[in-house]
């Protein structure tokens, strides 16, 4: 068990997950885990952590580059990645929910991350996919 939140990690082999496991006199739930899209608290780019970043820092709050701290910021907020008035770091942001979306697809037809990049743009050239996902896969492979 991790700390309170009656979690449990288990490591199954092969493509299809029981729908409980049993131990002892413990039924448990089991559902597919997916984990967070990893995102760099120095550039907030994604895909990489801040201890692997080559890239300028920005201020978390209105995106500037290399000026000031995000603690220290009086500006309105601002996110490079949408181009919209929130955190960089957001979890309604856009951007995030496609990162999200790339990871649950990429772990449930387990295909690796970039074919499941390429699967969600197909799907916006198909016109399967949301205006605001055309946009940032533009923003992404322009």
């Amino acid at each position: 068990m991790k700390n309170s939140t009656n979690m449990v990690l288990f490591t199954f082999f092969g493509s299809t997950l029981p729908d409980r496991v049993h131990i002892g006199r413990i039924n448990l739930r089991v559902r597919r885990f997916v984990s967070r899209p990893l995102q760099c608290f120095s550039c907030y780019g994604y895909g990489h952590g801040k201890s692997s970043c080559k890239e300028a820092s920005r201020c978390g709050n209105c995106s500037a580059l290399n000026s000031h701290f995000e603690d220290h910021c009086n500006a309105a907020v601002y996110c490079f990645h949408c181009r919209d008035a929130h955190q960089v770091r957001s979890r309604q942001c856009p951007r995030y929910r496609l990162e999200q979306d790339i990871l649950q697809l990429a772990n449930s037809q387990f295909i690796s991350l970039g074919s499941a990049r390429h699967e969600l743009l197909y799907r916006q050239k198909d016109g399967t996919g949301s205006d605001i996902l055309c946009f940032i896969c533009r923003s992404l492979f322009s």
